[in-house]
């Protein structure tokens, strides 16, 4: 009996593996075109709604109505702001949920956190024991009332009502560029902040 050639082995593998190679990128192709929700729902997940053209909200519209931290709120001109709805006086969970994330988000910028920051929009009525509580368990989170002009203009950029829960992303000209629905992934969040601050050059 006639041993195997180890040339020929090694030729049919070299053959094989070229096979694979060619065959495999099309077939995950073929599998992504009959599946695309797996796509669309990795980007739905991962990152935020784009506004576009992204709206312009006056500074002066935080200014009415400043429920905390008052000498501290002009920091939002020039920076980039998380910018949390709250449609209640009362933080629940959710709204506690999303404070902690925001904050997660702030602090892995790492040498960019200087250019970031947080602002929560409370509701203009009931919440002195609210502020109070969070100021000191966030105490560089700033804080301010929601106008009715300013909620009009807010519903307008995203295209409905404002949640409970929603991260709205203002640039450092006072455009409303980007919101994410409640329960968004914070690090879906930080992947668009570090994105849109490395090719920015003001902020």
């Amino acid at each position: 009996m006639t041993a195997p050639n180890p040339h020929a082995w090694r030729n049919r593998l070299i053959i094989l593996s070229i096979a694979l190679i060619c065959i495999i990128p099309f077939s995950f192709a073929w599998y992504l075109a009959k599946n695309p929700q797996l796509v669309k729902d990795r980007q739905k997940t991962n990152y935020g709604h784009l506004i576009t053209p992204a709206r312009s909200i006056g500074y002066e519209l935080f200014f009415q109505s400043p429920v905390a931290g008052v000498e501290n709120l002009p920091e939002i001109k020039g920076h980039w702001v998380m910018v949390q709805i709250v449609n209640s006086p009362v933080c629940d969970q959710g709204c506690r949920e999303t404070l902690q994330k925001t904050e997660k988000v702030r602090l892995l910028m790492s040498k960019d956190i200087p250019r970031v920051r947080r602002l929560l929009l409370l509701p203009p009525e009931g919440v002195t024991d609210l502020t109070a509580e969070i100021a000191n368990l966030y105490p560089t989170l700033l804080m301010t009332g929601i106008s009715v002009e300013m909620r009009q203009r807010l519903q307008e950029a995203v295209g409905g009502p404002l949640k409970d829960g929603m991260v709205l992303l203002l640039d450092p000209m006072s455009n409303v560029m980007m919101w994410y629905e409640p329960g968004a992934d914070p690090f879906g969040i930080l992947r668009d902040m570090q994105r849109l601050l490395r090719i920015s050059q003001i902020g």
